[in-house]
């Protein structure tokens, strides 16, 4: 294995135990601060890498101003990536650091790990006062006097936090402009069942995502779960899955003979995509949540049982409860639109599609409702950690192993956004409109996140290194 998709998968089984009983986690739980320690982990891998190998390459930030230490001639490459990698997860994840130190192959006295982690420590100091550190406030009522719309904490969890409110004021990393999204269907409205487009929405969530749905189909409740990853226990949260995503496609390039040959070539090639992806998935967090406390909008469990044609003892399939036997529906504690794993997920694939030469449209995503498309690079088959005959179902029985697969990245983020549907924990809009023109959703969103990513890491910045 490459000495990046080693650390990459150390840092996977980091964000799985942070989020389960019995590892001393907790330090960078949720979707947002995962995504952040993400990206940070692979900036210190792949300026390890280009450090080395394109020294012209090296990520220096939005505004360019981290000045990164460069390792002397002749430090292994290997010495230098486990130095930076070491040095960030340390960092990050202090209370796991026995795992991480038995995760390393180099000797910490060698001068290039000691280099290596000078280049880890670069990527701390831009990020100290990025805004990562503005707590969440405590929650907002279960039932407030005229806040029609607003986002409520979960009826079947009270008192949840409002989780990363501030985040929108966190510092991005591929570029400084933020990418926005227009307000959702009948935003300001005194009635929102009387724009058509939220109505159809919410007739949709209503029947397809209720806990005793007599329509959503086998199929349909698979894919809720599927992409799930709601911060449960071993499991983590969705970053995790689109990284496991990304490392799947990427073995099966390499099996194809479609990666660099050499060593050097191979690390910088994947050290540089999983940095876009990372980054990608990091600035989707924080455009995503700027946008999510922007709207303020209330999740389905709380819209329905409020609108007075609405059903008030209306409940969610739920944020799935994985490895939680007896523990019932759960939503996220932030608000609806857009949807958090309709923009990563969109900002990943978008990364995945540009590094293999194609790019996905809204249309393209929306078309897989009732079409397939088949992109030949874009197959992949992938088992859900959600889904692995190992997982716990909130009932106390063991989920099935359901693989599934493939044809392109579009039919991928149109499940992915859908689902969250199926367990009816989102409107469809917040994930995507039902027409290509509307920049509504966090599917327009994340993939131009993605665009963003892949022209920073993996279009213009490659082609400067090259002149």
């Amino acid at each position: 294995m490459s000495t990046t998709l080693h650390w990459n998968t150390v840092l996977m089984e980091l964000g799985r135990r942070d989020h389960s009983p019995g590892y001393g986690g907790g330090a960078q739980t949720g979707p947002t601060r995962a995504s952040r320690a993400m990206a940070m982990t692979h900036l210190a891998i792949y300026n390890a890498v280009a450090s080395v190998v394109q020294p012209s390459a090296v990520y220096k930030g939005v505004k360019n101003d981290i000045a990164v230490p460069l390792p002397t001639k002749g430090s292994p490459l290997s010495h230098v990536i486990d130095g930076a990698a070491h040095a960030m997860l340390t960092y990050l994840y202090p209370r796991q650091a026995k795992y991480i130190d038995y995760s390393l192959s180099t000797p910490s006295t060698s001068d290039g790990f000691k280099e290596g982690a000078l280049i880890a420590a670069s990527i701390i100091e831009a990020r100290m006062k990025d805004g990562s550190d503005a707590p969440n406030p405590p929650a907002r009522p279960s039932d407030v006097q005229g806040a029609y719309a607003k986002h409520r904490t979960d009826p079947f969890e009270p008192g949840q936090p409002e989780l990363g409110k501030a985040w929108g004021n966190v510092v991005r990393f591929c570029a400084e402009q933020a990418v926005t999204i227009d307000p959702y269907p009948g935003h300001g409205e005194a009635s929102l069942l009387s724009n058509q487009k939220y109505k159809d929405d919410y007739l949709e969530v209503l029947e397809k995502g209720s806990l005793r749905s007599a329509t959503r189909t086998p199929d349909e409740t698979a894919i809720g779960l599927y992409w799930g990853y709601d911060g449960a226990a071993h499991l983590g949260v969705p970053p995790r899955l689109y990284n496991e995503i990304a490392r799947e496609i990427i073995a099966g390039l390499a099996d194809k003979n479609r990666l660099p040959s050499t060593t050097e070539g191979f690390e910088l090639e994947v050290a540089r995509v999983l940095a876009a992806l990372n980054c990608a998935m990091a600035d989707a967090g924080i455009d995503a949540w700027q946008a999510k406390y922007d709207n303020d909008l209330w999740r389905p469990v709380v819209g329905i049982r409020s609108e007075g044609t609405g059903d008030p003892f209306w409940a969610p399939l739920g944020a799935p409860q994985t490895n939680r036997p007896g523990v019932g529906p759960r939503t996220p504690p932030f608000p609806a639109y857009p949807s958090g794993h309709a923009t990563f997920g969109a900002a990943s694939f978008q990364v995945l599609a540009r590094w293999l030469g194609s790019e996905i449209t809204v249309q393209q995503v929306l078309d897989e409702e009732n079409s397939v498309l088949d992109i030949a690079d874009q197959h992949f088959s992938f088992v859900s950690d959600e889904l692995d005959g190992v997982a716990v179902d909130a009932d106390g029985s063991v989920r099935q192993r359901l693989p599934r697969s493939y044809k392109s990245f579009a039919r991928a983020v149109f499940e992915n956004s859908i689902s969250r549907v199926f367990l009816g924990v989102h409107w469809r809009f917040d994930g995507i409109p039902r027409q290509a023109s509307e920049n509504v959703g966090g599917v327009p969103m994340g993939l131009k996140i993605g665009n963003q990513a892949h022209d920073f890491f993996l279009g213009l910045k490659s082609e400067q290194a090259k002149s």
